[in-house]
């Protein structure tokens, strides 16, 4: 048996399959026992799953500068308020695939990462580590219910497998009809 990894160790793994129900676009949510979420996308993303090369991370994204985020003190006044729709950034990849990264979790958007604007590939070199896109405070009323909503590792795992099936079907129909 293998010991945990880091990530593992510290925090609960969950995932949203399918944002904005786009077939694979899923992110994960790293939730800290202080209910600190990190925000990146998960190893099914294209980005990922495809190996592509990002060549920008856009945190200016509907009207709204994500960067312009100043939080201070216990209460982290100046965090912005998001909902899990709400888009954090923009990547465009140098195959011309723009793909826009959501919040998935109800809250308090307390920082972006910022190193993502001068080194973009982070983003796919260490999705969970240094190339994590944002950290969310989740409200303290609705964390259990929104938790609830995002797939723990086992469902999210189911979701790859009937994703798997859903094209060896489509394969096999394609070869059979040619």
């Amino acid at each position: 048996m293998k010991p945990p990894s880091v990530v593992e160790r510290y925090f609960q793994c969950r995932y949203r399959a399918d944002v904005e129900d786009k077939g694979g676009e899923d992110q994960l949510i790293l939730t800290h026992s202080n209910r600190i979420s990190v925000i990146c996308i998960a190893d099914s993303h294209p980005i990922l799953k495809e190996k592509k090369s990002v060549s920008s991370v856009d945190f200016h994204v509907d009207g709204i500068n994500r960067l312009a985020i100043r939080v201070s003190g216990k209460g982290k006044k100046g965090a912005q308020s998001v909902k899990p729709q709400s888009a954090l950034c923009q990547v465009t990849c140098s195959d011309g695939s723009c793909y826009r990264l959501r919040c998935c979790v109800k809250g308090q958007l307390i920082e972006v990462n910022e190193n993502l604007c001068k080194n973009p590939q982070l983003l796919s070199d260490k999705p969970s580590g240094t190339g994590y896109i944002a950290v969310i405070l989740p409200y303290l009323k609705t964390f259990d219910e929104d938790m609830k909503k995002l797939k723990s590792p086992d469902d999210y795992l189911s979701v790859l497998r009937e994703r798997s099936a859903e094209t060896l079907a489509k394969d096999a129909e394609s070869q059979s009809s040619s």
